[in-house]
């Protein structure tokens, strides 16, 4: 007897915020396979497969992930501004630590303007708001999923 195996499906309408959660705990699966090492569970690399042929054929990856707000002015939540601190505040991190050759680090408003400019989404005060707002983030070691 078989069990049977839990199709992803990213086409229902629940709330934004819950399709951002299961998104981001897809991404966790993948983060933790490759940890250890250990490969990807069937269906969430089939649903990996299927969702980055569509992106690389020019569809939109929000609408593919389904995380596209319900109505037009609708703001993304806090769960993805959240996940974009910890991407932002990772980096800075890094770059300002100093190496274990002995280099000095990169000057924090080095590293804001460079992150910036790679997240072009994301503005430079916005940057640097959540890096002098958000000091227990400051690791530049982090994971994608809950805290």
């Amino acid at each position: 007897m078989n069990k049977k195996v839990k199709v992803l499906d990213f086409t229902t309408k629940e709330p934004l915020i819950d399709r951002q959660q299961n998104l981001w705990a897809h991404a966790e699966t993948i983060e933790l396979a490759q940890k250890f090492g250990k490969p990807l569970p069937v269906e969430i690399s089939e649903w990996l497969h299927r969702a980055l042929k569509n992106i690389a054929c020019g569809e939109d990856a929000n609408s593919i992930f389904n995380v596209v707000p319900e109505k037009r002015g609708v703001r993304k939540d806090s769960f993805l501004r959240e996940m974009q601190q910890k991407v932002t505040n990772g980096h800075i991190a890094a770059n300002i630590e100093a190496t274990e050759a002995g280099a000095k680090g990169k000057k924090t408003s080095q590293a804001i303007e460079e992150i910036s400019q790679a997240l072009p989404a994301t503005k430079r005060t916005t940057v640097r708001k959540n890096w002098n707002s958000l000091s227990t983030d400051r690791k530049p070691t982090f994971t994608i999923g809950k805290k």
